[in-house]
């Protein structure tokens, strides 16, 4: 019989399972800034969108991801060779300093940009700032088809949740930044919508009104960020409403919790209804103060408490001896 060839199946060979545990490396194909979360995306198999995501919400709490990601920068090798197949050099120490700098600098024009968008929603100017984050949106869907410019998503985030932050929190800053000083001599003087102010200090001073014993004046102030002082004569009842979303009102120098909430009969009496985002709430019962120098005009011939004890002798109700 003839011989026949016989052909034998080898096993096809196996991967070469690599040397030791597995690396995390900082990708050099996918990439935005430093390769740190394509990285973290091939070493955890995951898409490494969901880190880019994660450490851009972190600059608006503290910035710890910020950190973190300059460490890993910094500290995990890149995956990237040179044509001939070499790994890269090693980071001398002017390289490392150039990184962080880089890094930080980057850091601090996030939250520069997180800051600005903020305040142009809280100001009423937040659709300015929508329309950018769409304009950032619609260059990131152009530049798919011209190899992509992923690191735009850094400023679209660090514009697009402040904003959505200050929108969802109903926080606003209308009427001006800086300092807001008023004297009305007349109770037609006084707005009927109230005073509102944004960020700042704002004084308010009725000591100058024509106060009688029978006299019920009110008064509305809303504001965003800062304080908020309001000086009355010191035999005048202050009753009504003020509140602080995060601060205190403190009333004749004695702070009690962010909150006033009183319903007094007493005459004559400044009926308040008060507001701020964030900051202090002063409500200052004292002929001298004066309002161009600090807390109750720096004076030391009069505490705190004596001012308080004075609030309430002026809404002690002569007819009810006390609250109505």
């Amino acid at each position: 019989m003839p011989d026949q060839d016989t052909t034998q199946t080898m096993p096809a060979a196996e991967p070469p399972k690599p040397d030791g545990p597995r690396r995390l490396m900082r990708s050099g194909s996918d990439r935005m800034l430093a390769g740190v979360s394509g990285g973290l995306g091939q070493y955890f198999s995951v898409d490494p969108v969901i880190f880019r995501i994660g450490f851009g919400v972190t600059l608006f709490f503290g910035g710890l991801g910020a950190l973190l990601y300059l460490a890993l920068w910094i500290f995990v090798p890149s995956d990237q060779t040179d044509a001939a197949g070499a790994s890269p050099a090693p980071r001398t120490f002017g390289r490392i300093v150039l990184m962080t700098a880089v890094a930080i600098a980057g850091f601090i024009g996030l939250a520069v940009i997180a800051v600005g968008a903020a305040l142009a929603g809280a100001t009423g100017n937040g659709v300015l700032v929508a329309l950018v984050v769409i304009l950032v949106g619609a260059a990131l869907v152009a530049a798919a088809f011209r190899g992509g410019a992923r690191w735009l998503i850094l400023p679209a985030l660090a514009m697009a949740i402040p904003l959505g932050t200050v929108a969802a929190a109903d926080i606003e800053f209308e009427g001006g930044i800086g300092e807001s000083t008023h004297t009305p001599q007349t109770v037609r003087a006084i707005p009927a919508a109230g005073y509102e102010f944004g960020i700042g200090d704002q004084q308010i001073d009725l000591r100058d009104l024509e106060w009688t014993e029978r006299s019920v004046i009110e008064v509305k102030a809303e504001q965003g960020v800062g304080r908020l002082l309001i000086a009355v004569p010191e035999d005048v009842c202050v009753d009504g409403n003020a509140d602080a979303t995060y601060g205190v009102v403190a009333i004749g120098g004695n702070e009690t919790t962010d909150s006033l909430d009183a319903d007094y009969r007493a005459t004559p009496r400044l009926e308040l209804d008060a507001h701020i985002d964030a900051g202090k709430i002063e409500i200052v019962n004292d002929d001298d103060l004066d309002l161009d120098r600090d807390h109750f005009g720096g004076r030391d011939d009069i505490s705190g408490g004596e001012l308080f004890d004075r609030m309430q002798a002026a809404c002690a109700d002569e007819d009810e001896g006390s609250r109505g």
